[in-house]
């Protein structure tokens, strides 16, 4: 089945996983919806399913296709802002008839989810965030541990390929030698050969990145706002993330009144799929309404520290 719905002046592609009730002694037992949101932005939510397929046992997933990406519509690019993307979400979940849902928002797709929060209060009873940032300006802490960089670990040529990118050089050509060149380093040391296989997945928007890149993150700063927050919030982080390092973490956690941060420490930008173990084992612990998991993850944002 085709799973497109016009909303706000556009087409947005969705897909669900996984039912909505479950048999249990006897009774038809409503499970949680999670609806999930893809990064980039300019990418689409297929780089997450291998990751997050397995927590079809545990909830609803909802996979969206942000506008301008994707499977999604095209509507002209000055549209595409992450306010008005946060409420093409709570849109679609009025249009499947889904209400007070958890959001699991990864990368820049964890903008558009704390956009989301803030915005539809109603809405959203939970929100993940992974690998995400509540700015793309410098941010400073007291932690000792430096953050993590990609020139720690690539070499020049590597270096040369990123810098196109980040220097707002984004066409089709750029792009593709990123993903080659660079991709790879998204992931924790031992996990290089994660990216490659989930960027696979997704259908790149080249003209959305150069937009993300050069208007929408230039901006974008929610760190005055977090406190407004009022979701139960998990914030995990790859102890190997450079894109959006620990620190980014640790300041949404500081920022959202109760958030709990989670850091894997063998894993970099996407923690879904180079650990999976132990990511479904915090999302299980989510769900079940813990805050607790694997022993000495937690708490770190409480105390300021690194969690070790």
């Amino acid at each position: 089945m085709h799973m497109q719905a016009t909303l706000n002046g556009t087409e947005l592609f969705f897909d669900v996983d996984g039912e909505g009730f479950r048999p249990e002694q006897g009774a038809l037992v409503e499970k949680p919806v999670l609806v999930v949101i893809h990064g980039g932005l300019g990418f689409d939510h297929g780089y997450l399913k291998p990751g997050l397929s397995a927590l079809r046992d545990q909830a609803q997933l909802i996979y969206v296709d942000l506008r301008g990406q994707g499977r999604s519509g095209r509507p002209p690019l000055e549209t595409c802002t992450l306010e008005q993307m946060a409420d093409d979400v709570a849109a679609l979940c009025a249009y499947l008839g889904v209400g007070r849902v958890h959001v699991f928002g990864h990368s820049a797709g964890g903008f558009v989810a704390m956009h989301l929060a803030l915005r539809h209060p109603a809405l959203v009873r939970g929100l993940v965030l992974c690998g995400s940032s509540p700015t793309v300006q410098p941010i400073m802490d007291d932690s000792e541990e430096p953050a993590p960089t990609l020139a720690s670990r690539a070499g020049p040529e590597t270096m040369a390929v990123a810098a196109r990118v980040f220097s707002g050089d984004i066409t089709a050509e750029s792009v593709e030698a990123f993903f080659r060149e660079v991709g790879p380093y998204y992931a924790a040391p031992a996990h290089m050969d994660v990216p490659p296989a989930l960027t696979a997945l997704s259908i790149a928007s080249v003209d959305m990145m150069r937009h993300f890149m050069t208007v929408i993150a230039p901006s974008y700063d929610l760190r005055p706002l977090l406190g407004g927050v009022a979701a139960r919030t998990l914030v995990l982080v790859g102890k190997y993330d450079w894109v959006c390092p620990p620190r980014a973490s640790r300041a949404i956690a500081r920022g959202i009144p109760g958030a709990v941060l989670v850091e894997f420490d063998e894993a970099g930008h996407f923690p879904f799929s180079e650990t999976p173990g132990a990511f479904i084992d915090v999302m299980a612990n989510y769900f079940a309404g813990k805050n607790a998991s694997r022993a000495g993850l937690l708490f770190s944002a409480l105390n300021g520290r690194e969690g070790s």
